[in-house]
């Protein structure tokens, strides 16, 4: 029998309640994240992980670093967690992404990596990354200009084939609707709803870089030159329909050395995460390799390392207690033991 759309859309709150707890559950069973963790203890810190059905932006101007970004975020994510990547590149061949991705995998600088003028220790090293892949674990698509429709088919052909468990999409504004008439604007909310749709649809976090407004000023001032929610093209439609913002910042392209507190700010990339929806905002500071494009942790721990919640905490916790009683949740029942 066919769903009415209330069943579809609605639940009580006994039955939410329900779902809460049994996701805490899970999480907590596994000592894991409720998402897909960036391999960036500091990003996976205010996040949680990239959730399924979230859509995260990253913006940065040109040379600051949000394609490495991305390349190291998936690096991270095909070594540590064995899932399979889609990456779709709007600009580029894929034979120049997976080039990039190599240098930053194998540790070898990307010009020489270009040129093909490998020392006999590079070529070893090479050998022992790829041997680290796994022939499923990074697939890019090349589309310059790239129909929104070929946008879903292949994603969607690529869930079912390849099982395929987060997507990042290099540029939002390459991302073409077609014949579609309407302004800039009106053409970046369209393209942001479908991806959301999309991304919940597939249930799969989906990862989307952006271009930011080009800087005018003329002043050195280190924050006048930081990227905020306001530098991003039609500011209101992508700040309302993302679920986390962030931007990539690297001061010393600017040739500003130092900032404001006399730190060291050179070979060094700045995220700054202005959205994060019911979760902190914040920033943090990550290593940057300009020889390989590689992105790193720093060697300092995080000032807020993550800490899973036992099983024995959630059992003693009288609130816990007093809701499963409230609301009747026979299936949790074992935690009032």
């Amino acid at each position: 029998m066919k769903e009415t759309k209330s069943e579809i859309g609605c639940s009580s709150i006994r039955e939410m309640l329900k779902d809460c707890l049994h996701e805490i559950e899970v999480k907590i069973a596994k000592e894991s994240r409720s998402g897909i963790s960036s391999g960036f203890r500091p990003l996976d810190d205010l996040t949680d992980g990239f959730e399924k059905g979230k859509v995260y932006v990253i913006g940065g101007r040109a040379c600051m670093g949000k394609e490495e970004f991305m390349l190291s975020m998936i690096d991270n994510i095909v070594q540590k967690s064995e899932l399979s990547v889609l990456l779709f590149s709007t600009k580029k061949l894929k034979s120049e992404y997976f080039s990039r991705f190599l240098s930053i995998h194998c540790d070898i600088p990307t010009l020489d990596l270009q040129k093909g003028s490998l020392e006999p220790h590079q070529w070893k090293e090479l050998d022992k990354g790829i041997q680290t892949l796994d022939d499923d674990s990074l697939f890019i698509h090349d589309s310059l200009g790239l129909p929104l429709d070929e946008l879903i088919e292949t994603t969607q052909k690529y869930i079912n084939e390849k099982e395929i468990s987060i997507i990042f999409i290099d540029c939002l504004q390459m991302i073409d609707l077609g014949n579609e008439n309407g302004s800039p604007s009106e053409r970046t909310a369209n393209v942001m709803r479908s991806l959301k749709q999309l991304a919940i649809q597939e249930n799969l976090p989906i990862i989307v870089g952006t271009m930011l407004n080009k800087f005018t000023g003329y002043d050195d001032d280190y924050d006048l030159r930081r990227p905020e929610l306001t530098n991003l093209p039609d500011p209101c439609y992508i700040e309302e329909l993302a679920d986390v913002i962030m931007f990539t910042h690297r001061p010393e392209y600017y040739h500003i050395y130092t900032d404001e507190h006399g730190e060291d700010l050179r070979g060094i990339m700045q995220i700054i995460v202005r959205k994060n929806s019911f979760k902190p905002l914040g920033e943090f500071v990550l290593n940057y390799k300009q020889e390989t494009g590689a992105v790193i942790m720093r060697n300092e721990t995080s000032a807020s390392a993550y800490k899973p919640t036992r099983m024995e905490d959630l059992m003693e916790n009288k609130a816990v207690r007093n809701l499963i009683r409230k609301f009747d949740l026979e299936e949790f029942s074992y935690l009032n033991e």
